[in-house]
C-alpha cells in the first residue's frame, strides 16, 4: 500500500490567516498535481480540539516505500520544488514530519469534517486494521480515511493515527466514548477535530 508521509504544520508568526490559507494552500495543491504524490487529506484543527500544530498534510506515495524519501531529496536538491514550495514556506513551518506504514487503504477526504484519533497500538498491526476494518463497518455514514502506524520510531509519539469523515460534530457522540477502557489492540491517547484546510475555525 506505500508510503503515508504526514507533515505537521503552523503558521508563522505575523503572518495573517488570509495570507497563511492562500499561500500554503497553493504550495500544497501544486505539488499534488505537479508530483505523484496524491495528497489524501490537507486539514486545519477546528474548534480548538486536538493537538499542536493545528495542521497536517496527509501524503500517500501508493508505489513506493521508504525510498521515496531518497527522490525528494533530488527534487529539492535540484531546485524542482522552488516555484511549489518557496510561497508556502514564506508563511507556513513544517514542525515535525512522519513516515507511516498506511494499515488500510487510504481515502481521499474533500469538503468533510473530521474526527482523528491518536493511539498506541499494543498488539500486531494485522489485529489494529481488523479492530479498524470492523469498526467502520459499526458506522457504516462515516469514512475511514486513513489508519497508519510509524515506521520504527519515524514519527512523533504515539506512532498510530486514525482519521475518519463523520457526518457532523452531532455523531462525535456514537464514536468519542467508543475507545474508553480500551487496552487491547489499542490505547487512544488523544484526539482532534478538523475541516479541511481554509475551512478551519480557529
Amino acid at each position: 500500500m506505500g508510503l503515508i508521509y504526514i507533515e505537521y504544520i503552523s503558521r508563522l508568526p505575523g503572518v495573517d490567516l488570509e495570507t497563511f490559507r492562500r499561500q500554503a494552500g497553493r504550495g500544497q495543491q501544486g505539488w499534488d498535481s505537479g508530483f505523484e504524490d496524491d495528497l489524501v487529506l490537507s486539514v486545519g484543527r477546528t474548534w480548538r480540539l486536538g493537538p499542536d500544530p493545528g495542521y497536517m498534510s496527509v501524503w500517500h506515495t501508493p508505489d513506493d516505500g521508504l525510498h521515496r524519501l531518497d527522490e525528494w531529496d533530488r527534487i529539492f536538491r535540484s531546485g524542482e520544488a522552488e516555484e511549489t514550495e518557496q510561497p508556502f514556506f514564506q508563511v507556513a513551518r513544517i514542525d515535525v514530519a512522519g513516515c507511516y506504514e498506511p494499515l488500510l487503504e487510504p481515502q481521499q477526504g474533500r469538503n468533510g469534517t473530521y474526527y482523528a484519533e491518536y493511539f498506541s497500538a499494543y498488539e500486531p498491526l494485522e489485529k489494529v486494521a481488523r479492530f479498524y476494518q470492523e469498526r467502520a463497518e459499526q458506522h457504516p455514514d462515516f469514512v475511514l480515511n486513513l489508519l497508519a502506524h510509524r515506521i520504527g520510531k519515524l514519527a512523533p509519539d504515539p506512532g498510530g493515527l486514525a482519521i475518519w469523515t463523520i457526518p457532523d460534530f452531532a455523531s462525535l457522540a456514537e464514536i468519542a466514548d467508543e475507545l474508553s477502557g480500551i487496552s487491547r489492540p489499542v490505547v487512544l491517547e488523544t484526539v482532534g477535530t478538523y475541516a479541511d484546510f481554509g475551512q478551519e475555525i480557529l
